[in-house]
């Protein structure tokens, strides 16, 4: 063990450097934080398993080895996630029966406890940047002061809790709240402006009314002042024993509530991925998508940039790069990719693809001598960046979490500071990782995935969607000047331009059809020669059939599927995750898909392979009909591989009926990066 202090000894870092019998292999450092401020009841009780006389009766006659041992088991990270979960799970299945009892139903109650969860953690954070007061223990100080005022019973979370939330972190006047100490109206007046979705009020809050109880509210506070919190998520060599992001991640995807009678995270294929695997399939798929883009640059150049991990590593990368004259290059195509988790549970992936690209845009603007704020850096990278999807609408907002922890690391400020500032500190995420099924697209049963290879967005409709990105963009970063002031304002013109598409498409269908009809009867294409008035112009031009051309058997029944889904949407059906509509900026493009395609997808047994619930709702309860229609999203996606005809919905050459749910991603997937064959994606197998 390595004991470091600083000058004055009021901040201690101790160091266990791990034992590995592979010399050759880099050792991996975890330590933990003693300052001013801190909780220190998880470093006295790892610190005291080192007490040699606690391994044995003859402290002299220990062998190195059963020390480092001692010493390896006090500093393991993984014990305190195990506590720290047991220790959530405790809370949260309390808060969950408080809400269950007062008649809130099973999944708003579960969403709901999750979702005040969140918050409350979050609030952990932020106080451990002394935003709140200069304080790094005001909730401690809110609830005793709620105590001693003498309010009325179970109030604390309507009248002072929820004041914090969607008032002062929303930058509202809290002074009309008459029955807080003057002191603590002044902190809330200075609260920081936060925004970004988590601590606005919605459907969910107006839809749960329940009353949490003082006595609920303590169990979950007196857990969580057991541990200290610290917002950096560490590199996959450098580890402090506390609660960091990632741990969270993990305690969520341990809750996941598939089934009540079954094993949860099996079922779901939820399996926690080690950082060390996430940072290098992220590394590997950024040198891939580099090396496609500059062929005459040799690999091991690029690799040497992803893979330098310590600073002297760094800086001869670096000044290779720079001799080479490679920088512009490289941070040009790091600025532009666009990078996809298809299933990306709590955002581990995102997290780390973010560490990475931050990281090498830093070094790339250090050597171009054009410098970057790290928070508008991070906020930039999210933005423009940054996609993913999950089925989950929990693992969503965790990932939001995360994120907006990334973000927040390395934003200095005080409170004066932090209360001049006009915008929000946290963007949107709402857009950028969205919730939703990846393989099945459907409206009343009728499947849009293949919407990508049928070009859904055709030309005429490209300044419409520059435009909705733009204002996408807009509603991200909470600029004063944007359309949409809520999610429901951009689900709606989502919505509405939907509708838009599949009313062009249909109008294409006909005109196809029309042309196939006059060419086998033999009608000349010019009806004014027969004194029959021109037609008026479409959107799309009227194609020359050829012998590749469809049936107009199959063309009718492209139409009647595009119909029906344009009268479901219209009857007020919900409108599904579609990869053209929801990311739009993506598949607007020629060359339309993602860069880089990283992630973990589930690992689902055929067996055990069930239609998702998406915002509380399944498209079937059958499991053999879903499997189907896995099936048919990759037979629309291959049609001449498969031999596919959708007339009788037939296929000549079927996917095997064993296949896990891995394979339906990794089939649909292929598709989607940019430049196939070779984009950039890294999937991770059974096994690694």
């Amino acid at each position: 063990m390595f004991v470091f202090s600083n000058r004055q000894q009021a901040s201690w870092h101790f160091i266990n450097v791990k034992y590995d019998p592979e010399i050759k292999r880099r050792r991996l450092f975890r330590r933990i934080s003693v300052k001013p401020g801190d909780r220190l009841r998880t470093a006295s009780e790892r610190l005291s398993l080192i007490d040699i006389a606690s391994i044995g009766a003859d402290p002299f006659g220990l062998s190195p080895l059963a020390i480092q041992e001692r010493h390896d088991e006090a500093f393991d990270v993984e014990s305190i996630t195990k506590e720290f979960y047991e220790g959530y799970e405790t809370v949260f299945r309390k808060l969950e029966r408080t809400l269950l009892s007062q008649k809130v139903d099973r999944n708003s109650a579960h969403d709901y406890a999750l979702q005040f969860l969140n918050r409350t953690m979050f609030l952990y954070f932020i106080q451990r940047k002394r935003w709140l007061g200069d304080d790094s223990e005001f909730l401690r100080m809110f609830w005793e002061a709620y105590q001693t005022m003498n309010q009325p019973p179970d109030t604390f979370i309507e009248n002072w809790l929820n004041v914090l939330f969607f008032e002062a972190f929303n930058r509202k006047a809290t002074a009309c709240h008459r029955y807080f100490p003057k002191e603590i109206n002044d902190i809330l007046s200075l609260a920081p402006y936060l925004n970004g979705g988590l601590y606005m009020e919605n459907k969910l809050d107006e839809s749960v009314r329940a009353r949490i109880p003082d006595a609920c509210f303590l169990e979950i506070f007196k857990c969580f002042e057991k541990y200290n919190f610290t917002i950096a998520e560490d590199s996959p060599l450098d580890k402090e024993v506390a609660v960091d992001p990632e741990m969270i991640g993990k305690v969520y995807e341990s809750l996941v509530n598939v089934s009540e009678e079954v094993d949860e995270r099996g079922e779901a294929g939820i399996f926690y991925t080690p950082r060390t695997e996430i940072d290098l399939m992220c590394r590997l798929s950024v040198a891939d998508y580099l090396s496609n883009h500059l062929k005459d640059v040799p690999k091991s150049l690029l690799n040497q940039l992803l893979f330098s991990l310590e600073p002297e590593e760094k800086a001869e990368a670096d000044r290779a790069l720079a001799e080479a004259r490679l920088w512009p290059g490289v941070r040009d195509l790091l600025q532009k990719a666009a990078v996809l988790d298809p299933a990306c549970g709590s955002g581990s992936f995102l997290v780390g693809m973010l560490h990475i690209l931050d990281d090498l845009l830093e070094r790339a603007g250090r050597h171009l001598g054009d410098q970057e704020n790290p928070f508008e850096r991070k906020k930039r990278i999210i933005g423009r960046s940054l996609y993913g999807v999950d089925v989950m609408e929990w693992a969503c907002h965790v990932a939001e979490l995360r994120l907006w922890l990334a973000m927040i690391v390395d934003f200095e400020a005080d409170s004066a500071e932090l209360r001049m500032r006009k915008e929000p500190l946290l963007p949107h995420f709402s857009f950028k990782i969205r919730c939703g099924d990846s393989l099945v697209q459907e409206i009343a049963g009728i499947n849009l995935g293949h919407a990508r290879d049928a070009r859904l967005i055709p030309r005429s409709f490209e300044a419409r969607i520059e435009k909705l990105k733009s204002e996408k963009l807009k509603f991200f970063e909470n600029d004063e000047t944007r359309k949409f002031r809520s999610l429901d304002d951009l689900r709606i013109e989502e919505k509405r331009l939907f509708l838009d598409l599949l009313a062009t498409k249909e109008q294409e269908i006909r005109n196809r059809m029309q042309a196939i009809e006059k060419k086998a009867s033999g009608v000349a294409e010019n009806r004014a020669l027969f004194g029959r008035a021109e037609e008026e112009p479409t959107p799309y031009p009227v194609r020359e059939p050829t012998r590749f051309e469809p049936g107009i058997e199959d063309l009718k029944h492209e139409y009647e599927t595009v119909a029906q889904a344009v009268v479901a949407l219209k009857g007020g059906a919900p409108a599904p995750f579609v990869w053209d509509i929801a990311f739009a900026e993506i598949f607007e493009e020629e060359k339309s898909g993602f860069d880089i395609i990283a992630g973990n997808p589930p690992y689902v047994r055929q067996e055990a392979i069930t239609a998702p619930s998406v915002h509380g709702l399944r498209i079937t309860e059958n499991k053999k009909e879903y499997k189907d229609k896995l099936a048919l999203a990759v037979y629309r996606a291959y049609d001449n591989f498969f031999g596919y005809r959708p007339k009788n919905n037939s296929v000549v050459h079927k996917i095997d009926a064993k296949s896990d749910l891995y394979i339906y991603f990794y089939e649909n997937l292929c598709r989607m990066p940019r430049g196939l064959p070779r984009g950039g994606m890294h999937a991770l197998p059974r096994g690694l």
